[in-house]
């Protein structure tokens, strides 16, 4: 499972490291250590998908209406990317993933369970004090 908050800076090539915590996860809990990365359709964020991640997406979009999946499919899919993180645990983002992520050089990388995600960090900043807001009266049941 992927849980935790890392920052990585992104180089001059346009490389950024993998946490090795995350690394550790492909590695132990996934069939492979290569990741599927794309944009978020509903955040300004790469969302990164192990293997058995993505087919589990791809079994899900089936079933979207038509006109969504459609969308869906242009927004997600097409500029999705395999990586495999090479042996410092780098990888070189294309210019596509980067501009909707807006990544420059400070990269935050947010666990979320299976997946996880790769933000802007002032952007990440932005996000979780918005989620804070909005959960402030909220009291979960346990």
């Amino acid at each position: 499972m992927f849980q935790g908050e890392f920052s990585n800076n992104m180089d001059e090539k346009g490389r950024v490291s993998i946490p090795a915590a995350f690394r550790d996860v492909l590695k132990n809990c996934h069939a492979d250590e290569k990741i599927i990365i794309t944009r978020s359709h509903n955040t300004p964020c790469l969302i990164a998908y192990p293997t058995r991640e993505w087919k589990r997406l791809q079994v899900a979009i089936k079933d979207m209406p038509a006109n969504l999946k459609r969308h869906f499919i242009r927004a997600v899919i097409t500029p999705s990317q395999i990586f495999s993180p090479d042996r410092q645990g780098r990888i070189l983002l294309a210019g596509v993933l980067k501009e909707h992520a807006s990544l420059s050089r400070e990269v935050h990388f947010a666990g979320t369970g299976e997946t996880f995600e790769i933000w802007d960090k002032s952007s990440w900043s932005k996000q979780v004090e918005a989620a804070l807001v909005a959960l402030q009266d909220f009291e979960l049941d346990m």
